[in-house]
């Protein structure tokens, strides 16, 4: 893809849009420090990624306010299957080690959710914390290699989510649930992951009464962020099964 030469070792975010080969981008101000960080020179060829399934090869032009990303080559990607993680919106940190995680499993949605448990959280997710949070995941395809990076939402209110028509197959993660079956590599896929505690019964009630299927994916009990990241693990792999089964 890259033509002769070593490939470029930097990759860059641009902002998501149409792209076309001889545009050129000015960075915005993180990404100038990354580049200045890595040492990106005058003429340095690199990778870039806008998130929204366009990537490719540009080279860099240094000398104006801000360094210059003249666009060489282009890649695009079509959208993956849907796979929504909506999780527990507990602690924030937490939760953004999560959303890193999420992009590199190739999750295409990540929905924080007001639950009775995160309520009295002090340092839950709240509306606020969102843009950083996209920003960690748009971040996680610079290592990952992947052109599309997960939305993410602001906090919905639990009821409000499951009460939503959601097309393809829906989850909740239960200890007492059945282990998942292999999926349609194309099918979208909901998966409800409680917060530290879990969920009550009359969410998981709820939630069972509009059609998710209690779903278990291991032994122990895991930390509300394990158990999302092992969802998305496992439902990538179930996709995977059905593919080739």
């Amino acid at each position: 893809m890259v033509g002769s030469g070593r490939p470029p070792v930097i990759t860059l975010l641009v902002a998501p849009g149409s792209r076309a080969v001889g545009e050129r981008l000015e960075l915005d101000e993180e990404e100038a420090h990354h580049l200045k960080v890595r040492r990106g020179e005058h003429g340095a060829r690199v990778r870039f990624r806008d998130g929204a399934g366009v990537g490719g090869v540009g080279t860099v032009e240094v000398g104006g306010r801000r360094p210059v990303l003249a666009v060489e080559l282009l890649e695009v990607a079509a959208p993956p299957p849907s796979l929504v993680l909506a999780v527990g919106a507990g602690d924030r940190d937490r939760f953004s080690w999560l959303v890193e995680k999420a992009a590199e499993l190739g999750v295409t949605d990540v929905v924080p959710l007001a639950t009775a448990r995160t309520a009295d959280v002090a340092t839950r997710v709240r509306d606020v914390h969102v843009e950083k949070l996209a920003r960690r995941a748009r971040e996680a395809i610079k290592q990952s290699g992947a052109l599309w990076a997960p939305r993410v939402l602001p906090p919905v209110p639990f009821a409000a989510f499951v009460d939503a028509p959601r097309p393809g197959v829906c989850w909740i993660l239960d200890g007492a649930g059945r282990p998942p079956e292999a999926l349609d590599r194309a099918e979208p896929v909901t998966a409800l992951v409680g917060p530290e505690g879990g969920f009550t019964e009359a969410e998981r009630a709820q939630a069972v009464q509009a059609g998710y299927r209690p779903v278990r994916i291991g032994p122990h009990t895991l930390r509300f962020e394990t158990a999302a990241v092992a969802a998305a693990a496992l439902i990538q792999s179930a996709r995977e099964q059905g593919a080739n089964g």
